[in-house]
């Protein structure tokens, strides 16, 4: 439920606690192994924060039987959960804004390239999002309010050809062209964090594809 990282966004003590103490809100019947899993972590170590929540009086033990236990939150258990919550979920709305700011300003110099001579009030530069997944959800969050309108989306993946996608309907990558050397958009934006470099090497390799590289944006 919770994302954890491997390297930069690593998982803490409190996201830990907090895995465990949401999992207690949904299931108290659920095993110490059962925790671990959804904590990320070793039953040892589930076993070690239950016991810190009970001394602090937010877990009560109640036994089922010889062998187990229900772990029932107590209502100071309940509103160090929603505190934690609140907290984790603020980080986690910080890290999407930064990384919509981060979209915004990959695409600024295509704005700003704009011809000298364009009208004040200029029609809305057209994009498409190569890649139609959760990197394509975060460009269009990222484009609202911007001088960028995003009219087509294409992905490699043939399963996903034809099948809606925030408003757009999945095209194939051909579907960029709307002739040899011409494309049907003003720019191509590469809406993949790990294939990036890949989508832009067969973009330029296309048959037909202009050659500029400003016309394909990736964003790191």
């Amino acid at each position: 439920m919770f994302f954890q990282g491997k390297d930069y966004i690593r998982p803490s003590k409190k996201l830990r606690l907090l895995s465990v103490v949401q999992a207690l809100t949904e299931n108290e019947r659920l095993s110490q192994t059962q925790l671990a899993r959804f904590s990320r972590t070793s039953s040892a170590m589930v076993n070690q924060y239950l016991a810190e929540l009970h001394r602090e009086g937010m877990v009560q033990f109640a036994p089922v039987n010889r062998k187990s236990f229900a772990y029932r939150l107590t209502d100071k258990g309940q509103e160090a959960r929603r505190h934690m919550m609140e907290q984790y979920c603020a980080e986690m709305v910080r890290g999407f804004a930064s990384i919509k700011e981060l979209v915004r300003r990959r695409l600024e110099p295509l704005a700003e390239g704009r011809a000298p001579d364009a009208p004040p009030c200029p029609a809305p530069l057209r994009l498409a999002l190569f890649g139609a997944a959760e990197t394509g959800e975060v460009v269009l969050a990222a484009l609202e309010g911007t001088p960028f309108a995003v009219t087509l989306v294409v992905d490699n993946d043939t399963a996903k050809h034809g099948t809606p996608f925030h408003g757009h309907t999945v095209q194939p990558p051909a579907a960029l062209l709307a002739a040899p050397g011409q494309l049907a958009v003003d720019a191509v934006v590469v809406s993949s964090f790990a294939h990036q470099r890949t989508i832009q090497q067969q973009l330029l390799a296309m048959p037909g594809m202009p050659e500029s590289a400003r016309e394909v944006v990736v964003l790191l």
